[in-house]
C-alpha cells in the first residue's frame, strides 16, 4: 500500500449511514450540518450539464458533461434551496481549479440555483458563491436557514475585516 503524503488531491474515501464520502471532512460536515438540518436532502446526486454532442453528421460525438455536487439540499415544495460543495479553501487553485469553477457555472446556467463553495470549521461553516460579477465575501454560517438571495445580500454588505 501506498504511503498516504500530506497535501495529496483527494481524501481517504469514509463510509457512514450508508453513503460514501470522498474525505473525512464531507463525512464530518454531513454529521455536524447536513444530517439534522431537517431538511430533505441528496448525497452526490448528478446533474446533467449538457447532451452528447453529435458532429460531423453523427461521426464525431462529444461526451456529456455532468457535475456531482456533494449535497444539495431541497425547500419544502421540491425546489433546490441549496447546492453544496465542500472545499478545503476558497483562495486556491488546489482547492478549486479552472474546470470546477466552470462547472459550478455551467449548473447555476442550467439550473439556476449558484454552487456554494463551503469551507467547514468546528462549530460554523464559511460559504461563498465563486464567480459572481460582484465581490463576494464568505459569510460565516451554522445552519442552513437562510436563502440564497439572503446569502448574496449578506456577503455583498460584509466589510473585508469580518
Amino acid at each position: 500500500m501506498a504511503k498516504k503524503r500530506a497535501g495529496t488531491w483527494f481524501g481517504e474515501k469514509v463510509k457512514l449511514d450508508g453513503y460514501t464520502f470522498d474525505s473525512q471532512k464531507e463525512a464530518a460536515f454531513y454529521q455536524r450540518f447536513i444530517k439534522e438540518s431537517g431538511c430533505k436532502f441528496d448525497v452526490h446526486k448528478s446533474f446533467q450539464l449538457h447532451p452528447i454532442i453529435e458532429m460531423c453528421n453523427g461521426i464525431l460525438r462529444l461526451r456529456s458533461s455532468s457535475y456531482t455536487p456533494d449535497f444539495v439540499l431541497y425547500n419544502e415544495d421540491g425546489s433546490i434551496a441549496h447546492v453544496i460543495d465542500v472545499k478545503n479553501s476558497f483562495n486556491t487553485t488546489y482547492a478549486i481549479d479552472a474546470a470546477a469553477s466552470l462547472r459550478f457555472k455551467m449548473f447555476a446556467y442550467k439550473y439556476k440555483v449558484p454552487v456554494e463553495v463551503v469551507v467547514p470549521r468546528v462549530k460554523s461553516f464559511r460559504v461563498k458563491v465563486l464567480g459572481s460579477t460582484k465581490k463576494f465575501e464568505p459569510v460565516t454560517k451554522t445552519d442552513f436557514n437562510y436563502t440564497i438571495e439572503e446569502l448574496v445580500d449578506e456577503a455583498m454588505n460584509t466589510d473585508k475585516g469580518d
